[in-house]
């Protein structure tokens, strides 16, 4: 009898160490916390679930001049119809002044959707993507078409100019 209840108290014990929250994946490394940046105003879950099916369909367009056949999309113009087709939200043509427009964001405080901008010509604010989360951002290639990169890719970490915040 002692030998069951011992068995069975193993399992019970086993079931509920196996019900405890435990990061699925791993990155190899020490884990940060992550930051939560709180807004007053802040999206819901379906206006993420919008944009970032908005997104989605820009995937694998080509940039803007590759086909005759298909329109395609620079940076600043896949930004604007982006953002447009979102919530009606009107980003300027170009890039410069796109950087002028939200809320200036710190590297450390990036959120789902914020605008990020890399000097890419002579050391001026010339491409922008949308950053979608775990240091990623969509954004519209010109060897490639619209893709994600990373922002740890040495190319982009060396060209990071900053970030705003247009969405609130």
């Amino acid at each position: 009898m002692r030998r069951c209840c011992t068995y069975g108290f193993v399992i019970l014990f086993a079931g509920l160490v196996g019900c405890t929250s435990y990061p699925r994946y791993r990155t190899g490394g020490p884990e940060k916390p992550l930051q939560n940046v709180w807004t007053d105003d802040e999206l819901t879950t379906n206006d993420y679930v919008r944009f970032g099916l908005i997104l989605q369909q820009y995937l694998g367009k080509p940039y803007r001049g590759k086909s005759i056949f298909v329109r395609g999309v620079d940076c600043s113009l896949f930004a604007r119809e982006v953002f447009e087709q979102f919530d009606k939200t009107e980003l300027p043509h170009t890039v410069r002044e796109q950087y002028k427009m939200g809320k200036e964001i710190a590297r450390s405080h990036l959120a789902f959707g914020d605008l990020v901008f890399f000097k890419t010509e002579r050391n001026k604010v010339s491409h922008v993507g949308i950053y979608v989360g775990n240091n990623r951002f969509v954004h519209a290639s010109t060897s490639r078409g619209v893709i994600i990169s990373s922002l740890s890719e040495k190319y982009w970490a060396e060209k990071y100019a900053g970030a705003r915040r247009v969405l609130e």
